[in-house]
């Protein structure tokens, strides 16, 4: 299953609780994408989300 894992701020990236699951997702066989919307700057940034949400099975977001 590929899961889309949407971080809102950079400690969501940091938290070791979050990582600790997102680990535990990759080890069950799942293919994992990971977006820093914190980073997110141009139209083609949102675009590329769009198109992660589409492409994913589920979505994740952490706020």
């Amino acid at each position: 299953m590929k899961i889309l894992c949407v971080y809102r701020h950079k400690v969501s990236t940091e938290n070791p609780e979050i990582r600790k699951i997102v680990e535990k997702l990759k080890e069950k066989g799942n293919e994992v994408l990971e977006f820093n919307l914190f980073e997110a700057k141009s139209d083609a940034d949102y675009d590329r989300l769009i198109d992660l949400i589409w492409e994913a099975d589920k979505t994740i977001s952490w706020w």
